[in-house]
């Protein structure tokens, strides 16, 4: 299996690198609008960006350079799902995509780490076409640096489907030899923690399990993802 994902990871690399360096110019380009200049052209622009990447890894990754994987049907629903909440969030304005101040730094440096894809896999002595680029991980860490520097008010459905893939990520660690997917794990964890604590810290009023318990839990869950990763990459 890990030839054939490489093999279908060296055809999709062959065929469309041209709209892979189109797509990341788009991606970072509306980012720094965001950053520098915010305005509502940039908002929706992102979103429906978004929404086309999520599309793009479904159809032109999966479907169509990916068929001969197992479960490739299955992961072109997932990203089809995570192309729905960005849809959802163009329709509801639900994102802000507004800095809150508070994590700004952690969220640049998760933007930029999709770019260290292609060097992880150069240094570990791969050559194009054969390496890690515009994969799903990659676009979900890009996605997940856009909700963390912009995080004064995010689409948390979007997130939890970035967080599922980052547990896939850790599985195709070792049965891939993909350690390039350990970036969007080690980010996605501590992000995980930090947006759930804070989540728990707006609420008003009591609950149960008590915010303590949850507290307690969300981190036990964030140690055992750790030490997963930790196992995959020794």
């Amino acid at each position: 299996m890990k030839e054939i994902v490489w093999e279908s990871i060296a055809g999709y690399n062959a065929a469309t690198w041209p709209w892979q360096i189109a797509l990341a110019a788009v991606a970072y380009f509306l980012a720094a609008v965001l950053f520098f200049r915010p305005c509502t052209w940039a908002k929706i622009a992102m979103k429906v960006f978004m929404v086309a990447v999520s599309l793009w890894i479904a159809f032109v990754y999966y479907m169509t350079f990916g068929s001969a994987r197992d479960y490739s049907n299955i992961m072109t629903i997932f990203w089809c799902m995570m192309a729905l909440t960005w849809i959802y969030d163009i329709a509801t304005h639900f994102s802000s995509f507004q800095r809150s101040g508070r994590f700004t730094a952690a969220g640049i440096v998760i933007l930029f780490l999709p770019l260290a894809y292609p060097l992880v896999s150069l240094a570990r002595g791969m050559a194009f076409p054969e390496m890690a680029t515009l994969l799903p991980s990659s676009v979900a860490l890009f996605m997940l640096g856009m909700l963390m520097t912009f995080n004064r008010k995010i689409n948390f459905f979007a997130f939890i489907f970035i967080l599922h893939w980052s547990v896939i990520a850790i599985s195709k660690i070792g049965a891939y030899d993909l350690p390039e997917d350990a970036l969007l794990a080690a980010a996605c964890i501590p992000s995980m923690a930090i947006f759930f604590i804070r989540s728990m810290n707006n609420l008003t009023k009591e609950c149960k399990p008590s915010i303590k318990a949850v507290k307690a839990l969300i981190l036990s869950v964030t140690l055992a993802l750790t030490a997963c990763m930790v196992l995959v990459l020794v």
